[in-house]
């Protein structure tokens, strides 16, 4: 035995709470444990079992002598009782005594003799066995204990503890309340003279478990000129770096995040970036200096911090507050020795950013609301900022970057020593280390694109394993040699298949003939079917695998929207639910067994550029070629194939694909009737427009004023008016012929048979006109219809910027698109036009000016006029990262989660101009009563709206909505009477009166017609 291979074993608990396999005990945070020396505990039983063994030898040598003595006596007694010679006297030691008792004692002698001689030999053996006792306890007198935190596996022991006596071959011990979480402490005997070894051999670690874990409170500190920490009593400006010092409670070790809030909105983690512009040199003109600008490069909700344990015995350390977890690593075992206080806690560094202070904000205030183990807890521990105070320098880099923290091990099987401390995954281009990269959370997934042949990856998956001490070593399940295998892959079916051609010998076309497109728009393709070869690996041990990753199209007969298109559409969207192919990796050792997922996507990039307009002149928005970051897809796109839309328009199409970087497709013909669909459907948006502005939208609300009954008869004799003329003519008509057969003379006959025929000539006229134009006619109304022009480019490609999406694709989204307009409206309707269609404009006029029947078409003038302009369109343009959310539309928001890459705004504006004027006379005997009045009213109501554009998982999409604010009429109504004759006026008579009159109720909510993609696998 060497003297620094000593083995630490609990000794008590029950070895329930000891997991023998990965040598850690956990325990419940009021327990203690008693840990030995397992060699030191060996050697003392055996010594001690000898012990036993030659007290128990040396106590059966006294109870064998005392059995011989009986036996001697009884032997003495039965021949004496013989008589004989054994009864004759003899002188034996001075006394007369029998032969038998002669004998006796001869034999009694010897016996004792033989017993001291035994026992002699026993105490000679019990000697050596105490001495060795002795010795033992002096070979583990100078024996030292470990005892510290283990936050990593590869942390390395520092020493002994001093405040452990030396040569304590057992200890009870208890983990401190500010060891509580999930955090390992370590413990390993070890000699004088020689160091800890830090193998789990060696050593148990320990860990608490079972715990209510809570965050006890929070305090703000930032450090003064001495770079001394001090606590934060008054408003801090921007840029200032600031601590806030969080006091856990069972939580050591634990991740957990902290949001940060202010007049109750979540400020961001930035990470900043530097940023340069160059500026080319023209001729003749002095280079302009590149322009260096530091720029949000990303964001986050949440901070990321984990609970340590903190040494608080410097006097200028952090002190922490009452009813912190704070002790000590060990107590009471050495009272001379002075012992460090500890504290469990979180310190959580960052900047004050100036970006959190907004436009026009003079100060904020900050307050934390903790996340920890599926809890959220809120403290009022504010930290005010007083935004006054602009910073004179720049965020630095990275600002403050949210990464995963992560240095302290919770999980016992990280320690094991049988595993790796890297799992690293390269396509060539992106390396991440799946256990240690801080900026993505633990994953178990690696995407890139790739095509088939042309536009492979190779996969590169790299350990630092070591499995000297497997559990397993030397039984079949010996990790040695096992460490990694890639279990599933898309080329198995191919492999399989050439298997089953080899067993039934038949050879078959990797070939098929398709008819794509519908029955005017079709061409005929020639496609390869499937990959036909075998999965290539180039490097295969414990420590590395190498192999080729492909994507393997599926190009098997495809039906989009029940016509047969090309295959290549099965991939035309890239967003969620495309198709992928996994290569399953799976390692295997002690420490961990983990399977990751290493996904292909397909490398197919589309091109778009769709017209809808009264030309056929092709126009390009935006460049005919690929976003420069990538060379995938630099194609150009085919010329526009046009086609009739109905009412003077043309719908112009040219979409193309390319993939595996040698296959294009010209899938034009395939789209057609799915794009004349996408257009068809924003018609419903000018047909809402028209039926509002009619208002027959009009949602009649109660609580809104109503005509009176003479005002309802008004507006009826309007609507009616022709109607009831007809009615009167076919009277008089009717009483014509009643005349007529009455006459009594020819001539009489002659005179009533002309107005027979005039009023049966007016009844045709009369008829004609009710029947085609009952309603009066719009003075103008017009719809402008969409009119648009966009320009697409699509693929997926993989996020080479460093950050939480890097181990994973994003569809990459650029282009162009233009409405002239999306929708645009001008029409007027005179006030006729509206009381027929029992508008609710008319309605209000009429009530609003009290209008009778006796003032409809008395001579009396009334004008209204009702006129909506107005045009909701635009023009964007730029790029977008669909995973990332980066694009070139709106950079400063880039990556916020509540905005849209763009926006499109427009303005409809309703007026209404009342007029009516009124003149009424009446005569009665030598009396004229004359009365004269004017109404009027202007009002004004916005239809706002506004069309967001975006991209989700089924490509890019424009989602319009607008609000109606609601039409008030509010005006006047002046009315004067006077009463005379010809020749004075007696009289005058004057009123004046304000009008209000809802006469469109406004939207409680805006109107919404869903997203309209452009276009979408969705179609």
């Amino acid at each position: 035995m060497e003297n620094n291979k000593l083995t630490a074993i609990i000794l008590e608990p029950a070895k329930s709470y000891f997991n023998e396999y990965y040598r850690t005990l956990s325990i419940g945070e009021d327990q203690s444990f008693v840990i030995g020396i397992k060699e030191y505990e060996e050697e003392i039983k055996s010594l001690e079992d000898k012990l036993k063994i030659l007290q128990k030898e040396k106590e059966k040598i006294d109870l064998d002598s005392n059995i011989e003595r009986d036996k001697l006596f009884q032997q003495a007694t039965d021949r004496y009782n013989q008589g004989g010679e054994w009864t004759k006297a003899e002188t034996y030691q001075g006394k007369k005594v029998s032969h038998a008792e002669v004998t006796y004692n001869e034999n009694l002698k010897a016996a004792e003799k033989k017993a001291e001689a035994l026992k002699a030999k026993k105490d000679k053996e019990l000697k050596k066995v105490q001495d060795e006792l002795k010795d033992l306890e002096k070979k583990y007198d100078d024996i030292f204990w470990v005892w510290e935190l283990a936050k990593k596996r590869s942390h390395v022991p520092t020493g002994a503890n001093e405040s452990i006596i030396k040569g304590k071959k057992r200890l009870r011990l208890q983990l401190n309340r500010h060891l509580h979480g999930g955090g390992f402490v370590w413990i390993e005997p070890f000699h004088e003279n020689t160091r800890p070894t830090g193998s789990a051999k060696n050593g148990i670690y320990a860990h608490t478990e079972g715990g209510i874990p809570d965050i006890i409170t929070a305090e703000w500190y930032g450090k003064n000129s001495s770079q001394i920490p001090v606590k934060i009593t008054q408003p801090v400006a921007p840029m200032t770096q600031v601590q806030l010092h969080i006091y856990t409670k069972s939580l050591y070790g634990v991740d957990f995040r902290v949001e940060l809030k202010a007049n109750g909105k979540t400020l961001k983690a930035n990470e900043y970036m530097t940023g340069f512009t160059v500026y080319a040199n023209k001729k003749g003109e002095k280079t302009k200096d590149p322009e260096v600008k530091t720029q949000i490069e990303g964001s986050k909700d949440m901070f990321y911090t984990e609970a340590d344990i903190y040494d608080y015995s410097a006097p200028s350390s952090v002190q922490p507050p009452a009813g912190a977890m704070t002790g000590h690593l060990v107590g009471g075992l050495d009272e001379n020795v002075s012992r460090i206080p500890n504290v469990q806690k979180a310190v959580l560094s960052l900047y004050i950013d100036p970006a959190w202070c907004g436009l026009g904000e003079k100060k904020i205030i900050i307050k934390p609301t903790f996340h920890f183990s599926g809890k959220t807890k809120a403290l009022e521990i504010p930290l005010e900022v007083n935004c006054s105070l602009k910073p004179n320098i720049e965020m630095p880099v990275p600002g403050n970057k949210a990464v995963f923290v992560d240095n302290i091990e919770t999980s016992m099987q990280a320690f094991h020593p049988c595993g790796y401390n890297f799992f690293k995954v390269s396509d060539g281009d992106r390396e991440i280390d799946l256990l240690e990269d801080k900026s993505t959370s633990p994953i178990d997934i690696f995407e890139l694109v790739a095509g088939t042949s042309n536009n492979t990856h190779d996969i590169t998956i790299t350990l630092d394993t070591d499995t000297t001490e497997c559990s397993y070593d030397g039984s079949p399940n010996d990790h040695e040699g096992h460490v990694i295998e890639i279990s599933e892959y898309p080329e198995k079916k191919t492999e399989e298949n050439a298997k089953e051609k080899e067993k039934s010998s038949i050879s078959g076309s990797s070939k098929v003939k398709a008819q794509i497109g519908d029955k005017k728009n079709h061409v005929a393709v020639n496609e390869k079917l499937s990959f036909e070869g075998k999965l290539e690996i180039y490097t295969k041990t414990d420590k590395e695998l190498k192999f080729k990753s492909r994507f393997i199209y599926d190009l098997s007969p495809y039906t989009l929207a029940g016509i047969q298109v090309d295959p290549i559409f099965r991939y035309f969207w890239l967003g969620n639910g495309v198709p992928t192919n996994t290569y399953l990796v799976k390692t295997h050792t002690c420490r961990y067994q983990q399977n990751l997922s290493i996904k292909t996507y397909p490398d197919v990039a589309w091109s778009l550029k769709l017209s809808y307009k009264n030309s056929t002149v092709e126009r390009e928005l935006w460049g005919n070629q690929r976003y420069a970051d990538t060379d995938k897809a630099k194609f150009k796109r085919k010329p526009q194939k046009w086609i009739p839309a109905g009412d003077g328009k043309s719908i112009g199409i040219s979409l193309g694909a390319k993939w595996d970087k040698s296959n294009e497709y010209d899938a034009t013909a395939d789209i057609t009737k799915q794009v004349q669909k996408l257009l068809d459907s924003l018609g419903v948006i000018g047909k809402f427009v028209n039926s509002v502005f009619l208002g027959e939208e009009n949602k009649k609300q109660e609580g809104y004023g109503k005509p009176k009954p003479e005002n309802e008869q008004a507006l009826e004799s309007v609507r009616d008016k022709e109607k009831k003329e007809l009615e009167k003519t076919q009277q008089n008509l009717d009483a014509a012929r009643a005349r007529y057969r009455n006459a009594q003379t020819d001539r009489e006959r002659e005179k009533i048979t002309k107005d027979i025929n005039s009023l049966q000539r007016k009844v045709d006229k009369q008829s004609e006109a009710y029947k085609l134009k009952l309603t009066r006619s719009i003075a103008k109304i017009e719809i402008q219809w969409p009119q648009l022009d966009a320009q697409f480019e699509w693929s997926l490609e993989n996020i080479k910027t460093h950050g939480p999406y890097y181990n994973q694709t994003g569809v990459i989204l650029q282009g162009a698109l233009e409405l002239t307009p999306l929708i645009g409206l001008t029409a007027t309707l005179d006030f006729l036009a509206l009381a027929q269609r029992v508008h609710p404009v008319a309605m209000a006029l009429i009530a609003a000016a009290d209008i009778t029947m006796a003032l409809i078409g008395d001579g009396s003038q009334i004008t209204c006029n009702l006129t909506a302009a107005g045009t909701f369109g635009g023009k964007v343009q730029g790029f977008l990262n669909t995973k990332t959310k980066e694009n070139s539309f709106n950079r400063e928001d880039r990556n916020a989660k509540d905005k849209q890459v763009a926006e499109l705004k427009c303005d409809l504006e309703f007026k209404l101009e009342i007029s009516v004027k009124i003149k009424f006379e009446k005569k009665k005997l030598w009396v004229k009563v004359t009365v004269t009045g004017e109404a009027g009213a202007n009002a004004t109501a916005k239809w706002t709206g506004r069309a967001p554009i975006d991209a989700d998982d089924y490509g890019w999409y424009i989602a319009p909505e607008m609000t109606f604010e609601g039409l008030e009429v509010k005006g006047y109504a002046n009315v004067e009477g006077q009463i005379g004759d010809k020749d004075d006026t007696w009289g005058s008579a004057k009123s004046n009166n304000e009008i209000n009159w809802q006469a469109i109720d406004a939207w409680k909510e805006p109107k919404q017609w869903g997203k309209f993609y452009f276009p979408s696998k969705k179609e």
